[in-house]
């Protein structure tokens, strides 16, 4: 037993030890946004790994965009007072983070390489995009306003919010031959923006959340693709009223996102007599891919599940 004791607390030293080197390897940077913006690149070796740290409001809108060279290479979002608990782990959830977040204080932003890389002593260069808006919890009639950058190209997306009808600006930057203001009317609200890359092509796509006022809170989005880089391009979502079948069941209150590569909206589905505050035919989700058209962009059925 004496043997056994001794051998577990030389194993528990070893531990400890590889704990605290783990922990000194951490380099902690404060992450500084101009007009809601930050991007950067970095690079880590081995089992080096930074913390960007980041200042949030509770109510604040945050999308991190990380582009690694090494597949090996992921970020994790830590929230508030936490150094090891995360609550987006990137080698499960991918690349690409988009919420808002609920709890105001000190976020840290972990970029690193897996173990089995790290042991390797591979080398990760990378960039980041961090875009987080301001924080309008306190007035419910208050504009939106955010801004946001993927690929170098940056969007300023602005909206009044004073009634049934707003307008909506957006003011692109960093195109090559266009970056003209878009301003347009817009049937409700602006509730959220994202900028993604959901073709792959190297160019970012704006996407621009709009709810309607009333009960029923349909969605509706406002969308543009930079075309290489050097103008905007609109990009068209069929109405789901030109489908009968996808339409079946639908009353509103749907929802529109990016996740991984298409674009996701999930709403859901009435069934006849239902109350439009007590839908029972359970959930419907449709999954979208950017694809060319004749004029302009157009997102396409990719798949339908209902649960």
């Amino acid at each position: 037993m004496k043997s056994l004791s001794w051998l577990a607390l030389a194993m528990l030293s070893v531990l400890l030890s590889s704990q605290l080197m783990a922990a000194s390897q951490i380099r902690e940077e404060p992450l500084t946004l101009d007009q809601g913006v930050a991007s950067l690149k970095g690079s880590l070796k081995g089992d080096q790994t930074v913390d960007y740290l980041l200042p949030v409001a509770a109510g604040q809108s945050l999308q991190v965009h990380f582009r690694p060279d090494n597949l090996a290479g992921y970020f994790n979002l830590l929230p508030p007072g936490s150094q090891d608990a995360a609550i987006f782990i990137g080698s499960s959830a991918g690349n690409d983070f988009a919420d808002t977040l609920s709890t105001a204080g000190t976020y840290r932003i972990r970029v690193y390489l897996m173990r089995s890389a790290a042991r390797r002593n591979e080398t990760l260069h990378y960039a980041l995009e961090v875009s987080l808006s301001p924080t309008t919890a306190n007035a419910a009639n208050a504009p939106f306003e955010q801004t946001l950058a993927l690929h170098g190209i940056s969007f300023k997306v602005s909206a009044t919010h004073q009634g049934s009808l707003n307008q909506l600006r957006i003011v692109p930057s960093g195109l090559a031959i266009d970056n003209s203001p878009i301003e347009r009317e817009i049937d409700g609200s602006v509730t959220a923006a994202e900028v993604a890359d959901i073709n792959a092509d190297g160019s970012p796509e704006l996407y621009v959340y709009v709810t309607s006022a009333g009960s029923g809170s349909y969605a509706s989005l406002v969308a543009y693709s930079a075309n290489h880089n050097k103008s905007l391009s609109e990009i068209y979502l069929p109405p789901l009223a030109d489908n009968p079948t996808l339409g079946k069941g639908f009353m509103g209150h749907d929802e529109l996102r990016t996740v991984e590569g298409v674009l996701v909206q999930r709403f859901p589905l009435y069934r006849e007599g239902d109350s439009n505050a007590q839908p029972t035919g359970g959930t419907r989700q449709i999954q979208y891919k950017l694809v060319p058209g004749e004029a302009n962009w157009q997102l396409k059925v990719d798949r339908v599940v209902d649960y």
